[in-house]
């Protein structure tokens, strides 16, 4: 059976619409065995759909962190490294997005983070950062896009892009 919500698709979308549903099995069905617990089984699969949320996010902070050490020191020895694993994460983010996470992703938090990281990163190693924006300076489109360029999202953060 096909689930229009898209298991194959969108795995967000499907753990959390399957949770609710389970949840209302679970509070109107009295004809269930009693050793089913739906409660727990729908908190499983919700779980299931945040955990690629929360991998998503982690894979885009990676990303941001690494184009912060790219805007800062383009030049470093280090910054084909930099380049190849924002390729990889970018990537790997692409691969793992599903639409039903675009509501929910926390796109400025995964820019804090990786803010502060790379910051101290930097700082270890007597580096210094660009001035950096506040709010995320690169969209959740951009950061998705197929066509996505470790160097453009540098001279984003720079603010040398338009």
């Amino acid at each position: 059976m096909r689930d229009p919500l898209g298991y194959d698709t969108d795995i967000f979308a499907w753990s959390q619409h399957q949770a609710q549903v389970l949840r209302g099995l679970a509070k109107g069905r009295r004809d269930l065995p009693n050793d089913l617990d739906l409660q727990h089984v729908a908190e499983e699969i919700e779980d299931l759909g945040i955990s690629e949320l929360r991998t998503v996010e982690s894979l885009l902070r990676r990303v941001l962190g690494h184009g912060i050490k790219l805007a800062a020191s383009p030049e470093a020895l280090a910054a084909a490294g930099w380049r190849r694993e924002i390729r990889t994460w970018q990537g790997d983010a692409l691969t793992r997005f599903s639409e039903g996470m675009r509501q929910r992703l926390d796109l400025e938090r995964a820019w804090r983070l990786a803010r502060r990281d790379a910051l101290a990163d930097l700082a270890e190693y007597g580096e210094t950062a660009p001035d950096l924006p506040a709010p995320c300076p690169a969209g959740l489109d951009l950061l998705l896009d197929e066509g996505f360029e470790p160097d453009a999202l540098a001279a984003l953060i720079r603010g040398d892009a338009a």
